[in-house]
């Protein structure tokens, strides 16, 4: 199916009543609130529209603006200071074609992805988990432990890097069970 030209007005607001339901269910998985979400999913295709002529997309547009609103809503959270500790993720809410997860498939998630963080190396798990779980700010890190901001940032992105590749199977497993559950 082809995405409808974005640079023109007409196709633009048909982008707009194609996405916006869809775009709105996954910002309000992140920050759990409805007018928020509207607002986030508004606020992107306001940006979109001041920078029509200057946009490509290297994916479809769906793609993309799937992945920008979910990164602008862990943004919002970020900003808001909601997120205060890796140990007790929020729960994402009841959407519909959602697939509920049994509390063992949860309890197994969670012991692989803490498996996962035990596996590496001792110094980016530290780092890891004092930005993640405890909250800390890079530069609060790197004081902490006699390193470079810099060398915080690299920890983190390896950490992230490897988290991506040892829980892998769990993404597969969750998009499975999400066309299995339509």
């Amino acid at each position: 199916m082809n995405q409808p030209d974005a640079s023109l007005p007409e196709s633009f607001e048909t982008l707009f009543r194609l996405h916006y339901p869809a775009l709105c269910r996954v910002a309000f998985a992140v920050v759990e609130d409805e007018d928020t979400a509207k607002d986030i999913v508004q606020d992107f295709f306001l940006y979109c529209l001041k920078r029509k002529d200057e946009l490509t997309f290297n994916v479809g547009f769906s793609q993309y603006a799937a992945r920008a609103v979910k990164n602008a809503a862990l943004n919002y959270i970020k900003r808001a200071g909601r997120i205060t500790s890796f140990d007790t993720p929020p729960e994402l809410p009841d959407i519909p074609g959602r697939h509920q997860e049994t509390d063992e498939s949860e309890i197994t998630r969670n012991a692989a992805l803490w498996a996962a963080i035990a596996s590496m190396p001792q110094q980016r798990q530290k780092v890891f988990l004092l930005s993640n779980r405890d909250g800390m700010k890079y530069a609060d890190i790197a004081k902490q432990l006699d390193i470079s901001v810099n060398t915080v940032k690299t920890h983190i992105k390896l950490a992230y890097q490897f988290l991506r590749k040892e829980c892998e199977w769990m993404i597969r497993t969750l998009v499975v069970i999400f066309f299995i559950s339509k």
